[in-house]
């Protein structure tokens, strides 16, 4: 997988080429959309899946949130972690001292089926962050952690741990990792036809008015 990723970044493959290239394979769709990207670098960022399932506290129980220890040492270097907070847009699941533990553990990136605090920090920081929007509530409190390392799935798309995740300012798509050099061939070669189209587009004139 590791060969096919770099072959994928170094042909600047996107979510849309994965897409495209799922369809085509006839993989069941498995890409979303409608998220904000706050840092990183800019293109296509990849990673391995690590979960976290967030539910809502019972009233008058404090809750057990995880998503500050999964970021800085259950996830691993090179991760994507996913958080799946049920699309919930009031309080906010992440901040930037969780960006910086994540960072500390060398993790590439975070999906968030929910919202964060501290977009300016986000926003200006190396780190790529997907997420549905922005609230100032802390989860202490408000969320518990359902579940580490378990399948989930955000706005339908269904991710395990360890599957190949993908996400752009377009997006994120998840591949199962048992299809992910498939996948990822495929994409590569859908990249290169559409460079080719995109030269040739560019080069023509429009037609002088008669």
């Amino acid at each position: 997988m590791k060969a096919a990723i770099e072959r994928a970044i170094a042909a600047g493959v996107g979510v849309g080429q994965i897409s495209d290239a799922m369809d085509e394979l006839g993989l069941p769709q498995n890409a979303g959309g409608g998220y904000r990207l706050l840092g990183g670098a800019g293109g296509t960022v990849f990673g391995r899946a690590f979960t976290v399932k967030q539910g809502l506290a019972e009233p008058g129980q404090p809750g057990v949130v995880r998503q500050g220890e999964a970021a800085l040492s259950l996830a691993s270097p090179g991760d994507i972690l996913v958080i799946d907070a049920d699309g919930n847009t009031d309080i906010a699941t992440w901040g930037e001292g969780h960006s910086l533990r994540a960072q500390a553990n060398g993790l590439n990136g975070i999906v968030l089926h929910g919202v964060t605090r501290d977009a300016e920090a986000l926003a200006a920081g190396s780190l790529p962050v997907l997420c549905r929007g922005t609230s100032p509530l802390r989860s202490k409190g408000r969320f518990h952690s359902v579940s580490v390392g378990a399948p989930v799935t955000v706005a339908g798309v269904r991710i395990a741990p360890g599957d190949l995740v993908a996400v752009s300012l377009d997006g994120l798509v998840c591949i199962p990792r048992e299809f992910a050099d498939r996948v990822l061939a495929k994409a590569e070669a859908i990249q290169g036809l559409e460079e080719e189209r995109d030269a040739i587009l560019r080069q023509q004139r429009p037609s002088a008015r008669r």
